[in-house]
């Protein structure tokens, strides 16, 4: 969020963490076993169409950012991506992941015709492995004002509604400008060893280091 995100970039990991991020974030267990039938906030981590089937998140929560001294709503799509070079560009599947988070708002965050109560959406994709041209970088879409004709100004929060990153990850030991890269980069390298993993983690990102972290290395490596 820190790293990605103008509304946070002042903010401190301990405030976010303890002030902004709401309730636990669900990671994507729900999408495969649907009987479970856990909500946060009233969302799905499955969002269901008749028409175009099933669309799972991996990690999907909401969080409020402090903007001009007020609160405003967010909600917040994460995902894995273990390839870069899909058969489609994968921007593209940002986007239609963020317009399916703004429409299915309707009839949980808003109304009718009640559309200023509309939360903006952001949908983050960690990419593991992209090609050598975008190793240690973050990019970010998103909806912009064009004044085509004459000089006129719209509330930026009322048109900035929609924001899709791609992360992609590099090579740990390479330098990168923001401590997002360097992290992920040492959480999933696969050169360094357990021992000098959790040492980072803990040493330089405050991460402590619990059985949790054991059972998710096992999965990641099953994975």
């Amino acid at each position: 969020m820190k790293g990605c995100l103008d509304e946070y970039r002042d903010c401190s990991i301990q405030d976010i963490e303890e002030k902004y991020a709401e309730g636990q974030p669900q990671v994507g267990e729900v999408a495969v076993l649907p009987d479970v039938g856990s909500r946060i906030h009233g969302l799905d981590t499955e969002d269901k169409s008749p028409t175009e089937g099933s669309v799972a998140y991996d990690v999907r929560f909401h969080a409020i950012a402090p903007s001009n001294g007020e609160p405003i709503g967010l909600i917040i799509n994460v995902e894995a991506q273990n390839k870069f070079h899909t058969g489609y560009p994968l921007v593209k599947r940002g986007i239609y992941y963020c317009s399916r988070m703004l429409s299915a708002q309707h009839g949980t965050e808003f109304a009718n015709s009640e559309y200023g109560k509309i939360k903006k959406v952001c949908s983050i994709w960690i990419c593991l492995k992209p090609p050598a041209g975008r190793e240690n970088t973050i990019t970010k879409y998103r909806i912009m004002e064009e004044n085509l004709v004459g000089d006129v100004h719209e509330i930026e929060r009322d048109y900035d509604l929609l924001s899709v990153f791609m992360v992609c990850v590099g090579q740990h030991g390479k330098e990168n400008r923001t401590e997002l890269l360097r992290l992920l980069e040492a959480l999933f390298s696969q050169a360094l060893p357990l021992a000098e993993k959790k040492r980072i983690l803990q040493e330089e990102f405050n991460i402590n280091m619990t059985q949790a972290f054991e059972k998710w290395r096992c999965l990641k490596c099953a994975i």
